[in-house]
């Protein structure tokens, strides 16, 4: 995959708490992990492990599962993620950076049977050792779930300030899965509108927008958005979607 030049952003990013607070927005944006994990319940077991849990937002459509374990390397996320699901008996957390092959397989005894991951492996300067300790990690037959931000040229200044490495396109999510040794059961882009905004904001104008109202106006649109990508699957989005089984 041809590596994003990083240096352009350099000097306009911003890495401050206004952008750390702005990105708390997404916890209020109901229709759209409403949709994104109406496709990810389809291919999900009774035993969950969340990928990059953050702060739960994904991890919270689950509670109906028989086993729920938030992953992640950050100490402040899984503090606020222990302290979002306090007395919920099936949910638990694990402080592991995905690419410690040991402190992965160390959870394996609890007998995963699906792994989601949402806008988590970009995070990660060298991706593949995730996937692969995913694969050992699975019971067979177990899934990995997956939406990741798509295609290289829509990463913006917002990618590199939320410490992106990449996008992906379909083709190098197959890559890596198949490298695994995965076998690649769904994938597709999804989110046209969203991509289609991402460009004219983001790339076009070279914009930061993150306030309350541009994500509200979006997510009261997510549903029309999701009727339409059910019927038929774009293209271009601004998420892959894909689903792989341990064989």
């Amino acid at each position: 995959m041809p590596e994003v030049d990083h240096k352009m952003y350099e000097k306009v990013a911003k890495f401050d708490s206004t952008l750390v607070e702005n990105m708390e927005i997404l916890s209020s944006m109901d229709n759209y992990y409403d949709w994104i994990t109406s496709w990810m319940r389809r291919f999900s077991g009774k035993r969950i492990l969340d990928l990059g849990c953050g702060n739960g937002n994904l991890t919270n459509f689950f509670r109906d599962k028989e086993l729920v374990v938030g992953l992640d390397y950050s100490k402040d996320y899984i503090k606020i993620f222990d302290d979002r699901f306090k007395g919920v008996k099936n949910f638990s957390s694990a402080l592991v950076d995905a690419t410690d092959e040991k402190a992965m397989l160390a959870l394996k005894k609890l007998k995963f049977d699906t792994v989601i991951t949402m806008n988590a492996l970009e995070h990660i300067p060298n991706d593949q050792p995730a996937f692969d300790n995913v694969y050992k990690l699975l019971d067979k037959g177990g899934r990995f779930v997956i939406v990741v931000p798509a295609f290289g040229f829509l990463y913006s200044i917002l990618d590199y300030e939320g410490g992106h490495f990449r996008r992906y396109t379909k083709k190098e999510i197959v890559l890596r899965l198949k490298k695994a040794g995965f076998k690649v059961e769904k994938i597709h882009y999804m989110n046209f509108a969203g991509a289609a905004g991402w460009w004219l904001i983001h790339k076009m104008m070279k914009k930061r927008i993150y306030s309350k109202g541009t994500f509200g106006l979006y997510n009261s649109l997510v549903p029309t958005f999701k009727f339409f990508e059910n019927l038929i699957k774009p293209p271009v989005g601004l998420s892959v979607f894909a689903v792989a089984r341990k064989v």
